[in-house]
């Protein structure tokens, strides 16, 4: 009989949007920067736990992100890529992905509605 392989998938939910302060368009002393990064880091690891993740970080990943907001203001989302950067990074120090380098991920980025706003982030072995 072949071997069947079971790909991981893990998907969390973060309260709110990616920090304003790492927006490429924002003039934010590195201080408050990384102040932000390291409770965005905390909260992913967080959830990743609650989640009861386990194994094995992620060697090749598909990581989905997709954005969830209350109205239809218009938003850039190349703004919003770079201000996910933490949240992504959270995942490696939460041992989700080996790294995230453009060898072992690729991405996807997209917008919700949602009645709160709301990160929702899905990574998927490959």
């Amino acid at each position: 009989t072949p071997t069947r392989i079971l790909m991981r998938e893990l998907t969390i939910t973060v309260p709110g949007l990616p920090p304003k302060e790492w927006s490429p368009n924002a003039r934010t002393h590195w201080a408050p920067k990384a102040k932000v990064a390291v409770e965005a880091h905390s909260d992913v690891m967080a959830l990743v736990k609650e989640q009861g993740w386990s194994g094995d970080p992620m060697d090749a990943a598909r990581i989905s992100v997709s954005w969830g907001v209350k109205d239809k203001r218009r938003r850039d989302t190349d703004n919003f890529v770079g201000r996910t950067k933490p949240f992504i990074d959270g995942l490696v120090l939460a041992k989700v992905l080996v790294d995230d380098s453009r060898y072992n991920v690729s991405y996807e980025f997209q917008w919700h509605k949602a009645e709160q706003e709301e990160t929702v982030i899905t990574v998927k072995e490959q």
